[in-house]
């Protein structure tokens, strides 16, 4: 896994201004959420870092080294999409080897991390079954399989619940939190739902206005995590909650 720095960047479309001055470290193995309202920016964040969309200024740092002008495929990352994205003539087992057999990854190994993937996620069962044939929680596990054979630094997930039900939402925040702490995973995690940031997050950076908070939340020794200054942002202490630790508690002042 890595560590992730987004030093001074600035996104824009023509003359509308989309990211401005965002500053960000991402510390290796840590579980970083973007939360914030629809507009804010957070998605075409996670997609800059993708390499989906060029910044216009700015640096992108993982594992130390800086990835702003790679493309995609260069920058060992893998991401979730809000759909599934899986194709639907190819079984489980197929989904998930796709990538790497496009990579011309020997055959052996695609076996070997398939075979890890679907015991991870409990998908042994289905590895033979089509997209059509699972429900919407298991299609999801599928692309997160997807995203775990290959081995990337860093998860992306950009709204990865927002197509299930309330019920099946609560099971797969549990299985991702699992997860993160079963891989020791570097994470950077989209949502506009405050509980799921704050019941997944080991930070949670609020964004309003293509900006960061001021401050995200005050952490229980009494520092400050700060992000890129705003005219408008939330603040809050911690408090206990949350999966495996603290849980901040927004204010919006």
């Amino acid at each position: 896994m890595a560590e992730v720095k987004i030093a001074d960047l600035h996104k824009s479309f023509g003359q509308v201004d989309v990211l401005t001055d965002i500053n960000l470290t991402v510390e290796d193995g840590s579980f970083v959420v973007l939360v914030g309202p629809s507009g804010c920016g957070k998605s075409t964040l996670l997609r800059s870092i993708a390499g989906l969309e060029p910044i216009s200024r700015g640096d992108i740092t993982i594992g130390g080294r800086n990835v702003s002008d790679l493309a995609p495929a260069q920058r060992e990352i893998a991401m979730v999409f809000q759909s599934y994205a899986l194709y639907p003539h190819m079984n489980v087992e197929n989904n998930m080897a796709f990538g790497l057999k496009f990579a011309r990854t020997p055959r052996a190994e695609i076996a070997a991390r398939v075979s890890e993937a679907a015991r991870i996620l409990q998908l042994e069962p289905l590895l033979k079954r089509r997209p059509r044939e699972l429900s919407g929680g298991q299609r999801q596990r599928v692309a997160i399989g997807r995203a775990i054979v290959r081995k990337p630094k860093v998860f992306l997930f950009d709204e990865p619940l927002s197509n299930l039900d309330a019920a099946l939402r609560i099971n797969t925040r549990i299985e991702i939190a699992k997860l993160h702490k079963l891989l020791k995973a570097t994470i950077i995690y989209v949502t506009h739902d405050q509980v799921e940031a704050m019941t997944l997050a080991d930070k949670v950076v609020v964004m309003v206005f293509s900006e960061f908070g001021r401050r995200t939340y005050e952490n229980a020794s009494g520092g400050t995590d700060h992000g890129a200054a705003g005219p408008m942002f939330m603040v809050g202490k911690s408090v206990k909650g949350g999966m495996y630790g603290p849980m901040p508690d927004l204010q919006n002042l």
